[in-house]
């Protein structure tokens, strides 16, 4: 399970969760605090608790809760997530990106946060040439069969028909060179891209998207849920333990 610390779900439940938000928010340096846990500390420390935080960056507990909560989730709160009606979109039309070796929870939080996003979200998946490129430290099925799996996960939810399936032959895709696209949706550990994206954008005479963060979606031991734990038999698509059997 989760480390102590982690957060609870039925402070979220409290009436004054969102006053505490609201007044986390205002704080000056609470949008500097947050970009630095996404860009430093969460690569490193996924797991890392509001206390932990609280005392590693010198700020009160409050705030280092609401920036955790924003960045990531945990694996049973993803379930939570995908039981909610979705809203109405603020945009048009949004991008994301991957490979979907096999079709995870963070994956889910990804999609899911692409279309609260955009009202028809673009889906790329990696090619088998872009993985080759990538150096995966895991096995990657074929192209065919990963998009197969997406399509029936987005069946399976219902979204099939607010997403477009387009092939990424280099990491940026459509992202770069759409002129519809209206905002992205990146994870904090490809935020980097997405900047380099509106780089590119801004170099061909095309107004920036709008980057939305999806949270990090973390497995029943604190760790990240990723397509290498999966492969490496540590951990299931949903983000339970796998039980090693003694040798």
């Amino acid at each position: 399970m989760l480390g102590v610390g982690f957060m609870d779900r039925r402070l979220r439940d409290n009436p004054l969760w969102g006053v505490l938000v609201e007044v986390v928010r205002s704080l000056p340096l609470y949008p500097q605090h947050k970009a630095y846990v996404r860009d430093r500390i969460l690569p490193r420390n996924p797991g890392i608790t509001p206390e932990e935080l609280s005392k590693r960056l010198g700020i009160p507990l409050g705030e280092a809760m609401v920036i955790l909560s924003e960045l990531r989730l945990s694996w049973d709160e993803v379930e939570e997530e995908l039981g909610k009606p979705l809203p109405k979109p603020r945009y048009r039309k949004a991008a994301m990106g991957g490979t979907f070796n096999e079709v995870h929870r963070g994956h889910l939080a990804l999609i899911l946060t692409g279309l609260r996003t955009g009202e028809r979200l673009i889906i790329g998946v990696t090619t088998d040439e872009l993985v080759k490129r990538m150096g995966k430290k895991h096995e990657v099925r074929r192209f065919e069969e990963r998009v197969r799996e997406l399509e029936e996960t987005l069946r399976r939810y219902g979204w099939r028909e607010r997403c477009d399936i387009v092939a990424l032959e280099d990491p940026y895709g459509p992202a770069a060179k759409d002129p519809e696209l209206e905002a992205l949706v990146a994870s904090p550990f490809t935020y980097g891209r997405a900047l380099e994206v509106n780089r590119m954008r801004r170099e061909r005479g095309l107004r920036e998207l709008a980057i939305v963060l999806a949270p990090i979606v973390l497995a029943e031991d604190g760790g990240i849920i990723s397509s290498t734990r999966i492969a490496r038999g540590e951990i299931t698509p949903e983000g339970r333990v796998r039980v090693r059997q003694p040798p």
